[in-house]
């Protein structure tokens, strides 16, 4: 074991039975790090019992669902409803974090500001941030969380690194085939490529959210180039719970997983079972190999291949659905350009500028090119229409045209704020 082991025991606050367990994991078992609720009855509690567990690490658990916020919904609008409560779930907020990104991230900002000094009131010192719900892993929430880690000099924010594939070969079950653990996992691991936060900390067991038991933890690789691992789990006493209901807002809580996380938690072979500087299955290995020769070419060439793909596949899909499918030639058109438009935002992105800005931004910029589609249209009815050139060939001509205006707007607009930093 040549890296660090992080367990961290999230929600804690969140009631009775958790914080009892928690003492429980750091006295008897693995846990060295734990994530506040700030906003909770059970709060104080949990503050008061760290005192006693000076090895524990302690971070914020970002709470933007449930419960009573820390502001007022005059400061909050979009957060809370008229009683001050939590009214959206992570649906809603990934929507609002689509539509109205601006006004999320602000409030948002506020809100986790606030749980921010409420903990600091509280005298914890910060190691690290995450979230309940994971709501930390929406973009403009995530864009609040990095500017006041830096502003309050919190090491760490939860990222979602973990390779499905490693997590499937090293462990022992298939649950998260049907009970949506897949799901996130695929979800908050796109949403982490989307944020593109740089991390050392490897994170575990995501697939596996709420549900941690012995046999998940049986062989645990970590890739190289990471020098520590996160193990998220969520440990609880559910019959200490079930004696104070009225205060349990999450039946989560009263899971008997929370009995289990605790008992694997309680394991201390189980550490045992960490291999750092392991290789990605051969697939990703290969991949990540290819790509770390990929970017020590010239911008100008990767844009030439990455374009030139494009081209072939934008020329492709309209083959297709003009000669195979028999559709009209401007229907053709008109879907092989919303489905070209963003693999093109993806692949000139990352592949091309390696950009790190404002996803959100920079995709609203490369959709602002819709009038290259109208101009197209235009060009292929004139050719088509008026000097009767046959449909794919008008096209053809089109395609090479704008291969080389994408390149320049791409370059000097879209992700201009990237190229500029370099």
């Amino acid at each position: 074991m040549l890296g660090k082991i992080i367990f961290n025991a999230d929600a804690f606050g969140i009631s009775k039975g958790v914080n009892q367990a928690v003492v429980k994991a750091y006295e008897q078992g693995l846990l060295n790090s734990a994530s506040l609720m700030v906003n909770q009855k059970c709060t104080k509690e949990a503050v008061d019992l760290s005192e006693n567990m000076p090895n524990l690490k302690m971070g914020l658990h970002i709470n933007l669902t449930n419960e009573q916020s820390c502001l007022s919904k005059n400061e909050i609008p979009l957060l809370v409803d008229k009683n001050g409560k939590f009214k959206n779930g992570f649906a809603k907020l990934l929507w609002l974090s689509v539509f109205k990104y601006k006004q999320l991230k602000e409030q948002a900002q506020k809100e986790i500001e606030a749980q921010i000094v409420q903990t600091q009131a509280l005298h914890v010192s910060l190691d690290h941030v995450d979230s309940y719900r994971h709501v930390h892993m929406i973009p403009a929430i995530f864009a609040a969380v990095k500017e006041l880690a830096e502003k309050y000099n919190i090491k760490r924010i939860r990222t979602v690194k973990e390779c499905g594939l490693l997590t499937a070969k090293c462990s022992k079950g298939f649950s998260y085939l049907f009970n949506g653990g897949i799901i996130k996992y695929c979800l908050l691991r796109f949403l982490d490529i989307i944020n593109g936060y740089d991390s050392c900390v490897y994170s575990y067991t995501m697939l596996y959210d709420g549900r941690l038991s012995e046999n998940c933890l049986h062989k645990v690789l970590i890739p190289q180039g990471f020098k520590a691992v996160e193990v998220m789990t969520h440990p609880g006493l559910p019959e200490i719970d079930k004696k104070y209901s009225e205060d349990v807002f999450d039946c989560s809580i009263l899971s008997d997983w929370r009995q289990k996380e605790l008992q694997t938690l309680l394991n201390k072979q189980i550490a045992d079972n960490f291999v750092f500087g392991a290789k990605y299955p051969w697939p990703l290995n290969w991949y990540i190999f290819l790509e770390n020769m990929w970017f020590k070419w010239p911008q100008k060439l990767r844009f030439l291949l990455v374009g030139g793909f494009n081209t072939v596949f934008a020329y492709s899909l309209f083959a297709l659905f003009f000669a195979v499918a028999h559709l009209p030639y401007m229907w053709a058109l008109i879907i092989q350009n919303i489905i070209t438009i963003n693999f093109s935002i993806f692949t000139m992105r990352y592949y091309v500028f390696q950009s790190k800005g404002n996803f959100l931004q920079e995709y609203c910029k490369a959709w602002g090119y819709l009038w290259m589609f109208f101009f197209n249209s235009i060009a292929l009815t004139f050719w088509v229409e008026v000097c009767h050139i046959y449909e794919l060939w008008a096209q053809a001509i089109y395609l090479v045209i704008s291969t080389v205006m994408t390149y320049l707007l791409h370059k000097y607009f879209s992700f201009y704020k990237k190229i500029k930093e370099k």
